[in-house]
């Protein structure tokens, strides 16, 4: 069977499909990511095809995560609209031989494309988008305010979102022949009559299963790597490991809004100021980064998460859902600095299991809130109580499997599977 993945997102939502695509490919299927060109090697690297997305993910996400709450939506449509006509002839090519549709969210897109094909279609998320009253929809605000308004940020959200989608698609749809859009206050998961199952990629045990969502919704466990990986760290950075005290990992990932230049200034004299030592992700904080005192400070390319984090005393990151699961995965007390999208809720649940300080919103940041948050996360034990705790439960899921096994079970049942083959 043919599965193209489609992923409109940063590393943090294409890494997930190249794990779950390395499975799906192990039990003999086909499988084709469609993701944005930077990550093109992640993909082919895989042994996984890639078909390349119109758009450039760096500046995308350097204005997206400018918009928090209400304002993450029109700050999503000015990233993606100059690109939006390519953009959807570069997905419609990239399903033109499948015979199942994955994506991440994009609306009801794909949904539409499975529905002209006649083929199955699944939607994945790493992050609460469906009705519930224990947290409110990703990217709004009031994390705490209560069920009546967790619930009414959904029937908000989506009546935002359909809406953006008529607006800007409702030409294409035309053009392809599909039923114009209808504005809901929730998502559209039909195809062909057929309940499209939704796959979340993440832990019960770090967000509990709502009790309202029925059958078709599925928590699976997060999507990490099981393998153990081989790694040989540069003769710099095991001296620097073996020198003194464990070190602080902090990294951004693809955060790059604003001036990262200061924060990358904030983060130095944060360093200073709480006299910890710290390895520092290359790629988010520019020139600047070569000016660090590298007697307390050691900065790196990509290290894998696997083999650096049980070497860290904690971690500080944004707060990406694989990010935020691979720090607890490895027993890390946790810092999270939000920039925006669903990192402030991944910084909250941090906060509420215990594993960490409370998230500083990185338009907040300052040295001292930093240096302050730095001291409280390696000098409080129970986070790391906490943490290894968490995350020895986690480790006996197997997110990657039981996906695999549901999307199976999922296609197997599908109106007119048999026309599929393997």
């Amino acid at each position: 069977m043919r599965f193209t993945m489609v992923s409109i997102g940063s590393t943090g939502d294409v890494r997930p499909y190249v794990l779950l695509g390395r499975e799906l490919k192990r039990r003999g299927h086909e499988v084709k990511i469609a993701c944005f060109s930077q990550f093109d090697k992640l993909v082919t690297g895989a042994g996984l095809e890639f078909h390349p997305l119109s758009g450039n993910i760096v500046d995308i996400m350097g204005r997206v995560m400018t918009g928090n709450g209400l304002a993450f939506l029109p700050h999503f449509e000015s990233a993606i609209k100059g690109d939006l006509p390519s953009l959807m002839k570069d997905i419609q090519e990239a399903c033109d031989d499948a015979d199942v549709l994955m994506c991440t969210f994009f609306g009801s897109v794909i949904y539409a494309i499975a529905e002209k094909k006649q083929i199955p279609c699944i939607q994945t998320h790493y992050f609460p988008m469906d009705l519930n009253s224990n947290t409110p929809i990703t990217c709004a605000p009031g994390l705490h305010v209560g069920k009546v308004w967790n619930q009414a940020t959904y029937k908000m959200g989506y009546f935002l979102i359909n809406s953006l989608e008529k607006r800007y698609l409702a030409e294409w749809r035309k053009e392809e022949g599909m039923r114009p859009k209808k504005i809901k206050l929730h998502p559209d998961y039909f195809v062909n009559g057929h309940h499209i199952p939704v796959l979340y990629a993440m832990s019960p045990i770090l967000v509990p299963r709502p009790l309202t969502w029925d059958e078709h919704f599925h928590m699976t466990g997060f999507w990490m790597d099981n393998r153990i990986g081989e790694y040989e760290p540069s003769p710099a950075l095991a001296a620097f490991l073996a020198e003194g005290e464990k070190p602080v990992y902090i990294g951004f990932g693809s955060m790059v809004s604003g001036d990262m230049g200061k924060t990358l200034g904030i983060v130095l004299d944060a360093i200073k100021q709480a006299g910890v030592r710290a390895v520092i992700a290359r790629g988010w904080g520019g020139d600047q980064i070569n000016t660090i005192d590298k007697s307390r400070v050691f900065a790196a390319d990509y290290l894998p998460h696997d083999w650096l984090f049980p070497r860290m005393a904690g971690v500080v990151h944004h707060g990406g859902a694989g990010t935020t699961a691979a720090g607890i995965l490895a027993g890390c007390p946790t810092l999270v600095i939000p920039f925006g999208g669903d990192q402030p809720f991944w910084g909250d649940r941090v906060y509420r299991l215990g594993v960490g300080p409370k998230a500083i919103r990185r338009d907040s940041l300052t040295a001292e809130k930093l240096a302050r948050a730095l001291r409280e996360l390696v000098g409080t034990p129970s986070y790391a109580v906490a943490a290894q705790e968490l995350g020895s439960r986690m480790r006996m899921e197997n997110g990657v499997s039981n996906a695999a096994d549901i999307i199976e079970r999922e296609i197997a049942a599908w109106p007119g599977n048999a026309r599929n083959k393997k």
